[in-house]
């Protein structure tokens, strides 16, 4: 399973990105979340676009230690995230690895062997369902505050539900089917 980070895992700053652990929050039932998927079986991969880092507001090894620090919070709840895949470019760098580009998504599959045809993609933007439709994954939108009807979306979800908590659920539903 392909996880967004900021508004899937925690929350979006204000304004502004995620520099320092202290603005890093999970959101409420997240961890949870990730560990009943890991005692389910799935892998869990976070594909995150971190344009603070080409913006200069941090660096990969500050993002590094972030991460590091976020996913032995999870693994304390019995989670696992098995890698952390960054995009730190800035939107004009075209770059192929910047959601909505599938990049980041291809190379988890091909490091990790995921099958992105029986993957989700879980995110709160966009721009996550766009790559998650591009790579051949099935996506999953959070959405806490009704958008756009689905006839206005540029992009079509497979499903929509208001959080990481609910995506498990839906999830876990579907492969007991």
């Amino acid at each position: 399973m392909l996880l967004d980070r900021d508004g899937t895992i925690n929350r979006q700053v204000d304004g502004g990105y995620v520099t320092a652990w202290r603005n890093f929050e999970f959101l409420p039932g997240a961890v949870q979340a990730m560990s009943d998927l890991t005692r389910r079986g799935f892998q869990l991969v976070v594909v995150t676009n971190q344009a603070a880092v080409g913006k200069g507001l941090l660096t990969l090894p500050e993002l590094d230690a972030i991460h590091a620090r976020m996913t032995a919070l999870i693994e304390r709840a019995d989670g696992r995230v098995a890698r952390v895949y960054v995009c730190p470019h800035v939107p004009g760098d075209g770059c192929a690895c910047r959601k909505p580009r599938p990049g980041l998504l291809h190379r988890a599959a091909t490091e990790l062997g995921v099958d992105l045809a029986s993957t989700y993609m879980v995110g709160d933007s966009p721009t996550d369902v766009e790559a998650g439709l591009r790579a051949g994954c099935r996506t999953i939108l959070l959405e806490r505050e009704p958008g756009p009807s689905s006839s206005e979306r540029a992009w079509q979800p497979h499903h929509v539900v208001r959080d990481l908590a609910a995506a498990a659920r839906l999830i876990t539903s579907m492969a007991r089917v």
